[in-house]
């Protein structure tokens, strides 16, 4: 019973305390409220005195309206800064802009001269392109420009209305041409190096490159010459390599040996050897008997002698012939060539 007595109590304080609280406020509220109308409705006295002697203007205002009127002016000469800076913003956007513009104005006719320049690159591409087409026997090739011959036909599928082709169209269709060229210039070189490899394995078996493993000089080339030794003139058959004595000689090419031979009044110590395709090649003059022996196989670069001065020579040398057959060839563009 006490003890309800005493929480009434409190309760009964505690609301008495929150209302003299809100009194309280109250009375700041109002006293601040009544001190703010009393300064604002203060008379202020705003004079323009000019240096002449002309009148002076007066203009009385109260607090109230001199604020407000300070709020707008401030107010407009923000809206007027926020204005002219927006704008410098905005001028400084729209001058790099037009920098830009014009750079790319100015790659872009760079572009179209560089593509003018392909353009024109390429129809001379092309000439050498069809030329080459024209001479390579592919049924790869032939095949694709079948292919493009039937759809270059036309037909509904394939008909296109020339009003409605807008230059994207065109420039697409010109790309697309230039594609098609590329395709069968790709295939064109894989159908070329197809033929170089062959032509790379032909060559090994001819009789390219030098008889003599190192240094030599030429003394005497092909054709038509004064003899050195019966000082008439004669058709050297021919070249003459010299060196000195014991140089290593060499197949020029994979083959058979066809005849060792000696020879005292021509040629001396000497060998034929015989190669694929119908050549075959001659080494005169050799330092001895040569190492190999008739119907021995040899494969290019391999030793088959020594230079010496043996037959009708003057000095040390080999006397190398090529033939075709039973035609002879300069020897210098089958040495010079390699």
């Amino acid at each position: 019973m006490n003890q309800t007595n005493n929480f009434k109590k409190f309760e009964k304080k505690l609301l008495i305390g929150t209302l003299n609280l809100f009194s309280l406020i109250k009375r700041i509220l109002l006293s601040f409220f009544k001190f703010f109308l009393k300064v604002g409705n203060q008379k202020i006295t705003i004079m323009f005195i000019p240096h002449s002697e002309k009148k002076v203007f007066n203009f009385r205002l109260n607090v109230f309206l001199l604020i407000t009127l300070l709020c707008i002016g401030f107010g407009t000469v923000g809206v007027i800064v926020y204005l002219t800076v927006d704008n410098y913003n905005t001028s400084v956007k729209y001058r790099e802009v037009s920098i830009k513009t014009q750079l790319n104005e100015k790659k872009s006719k760079q572009f179209e001269e560089m593509l003018s320049e392909i353009q024109d690159m390429h129809k001379i591409f092309k000439n050498k392109l069809n030329n080459l087409l024209g001479r390579i026997n592919s049924p790869t090739i032939k095949a694709m420009q079948e292919a493009d011959a039937n759809n270059a036909q036309g037909g509904p599928q394939n008909a296109v209305d020339l009003t409605e082709v807008t230059e994207f169209d065109t420039e697409k269709m010109e790309f697309n041409n230039l594609l098609r060229d590329y395709q069968y210039a790709i295939q064109a070189l894989g159908e070329l190096n197809k033929k170089t490899d062959d032509y790379n394995k032909i060559l090994k078996d001819l009789p390219f490159g030098s008889p003599v493993n190192g240094f030599y000089t030429v003394t005497c080339g092909f054709g038509l010459r004064i003899h050195p030794i019966t000082k008439v003139l004669d058709n050297h058959t021919g070249v003459d390599l010299a060196y000195q004595p014991g140089t290593p000689i060499v197949s020029t090419a994979p083959g058979i040996v066809e005849k060792v031979e000696w020879n005292p009044g021509g040629y001396g110590w000497y060998l034929k050897i015989y190669h694929k395709l119908g050549f075959s090649t001659l080494y005169a003059h050799l330092r001895s008997q040569p190492i190999v022996s008739p119907g021995e196989k040899v494969k290019k670069g391999q030793i088959i002698g020594y230079m010496g001065s043996t037959g009708a020579s003057t000095g040390t040398h080999v006397h190398y012939e090529v033939r075709l057959g039973n035609s002879l060839k300069d020897p210098w563009d089958f040495i010079n060539n390699y």
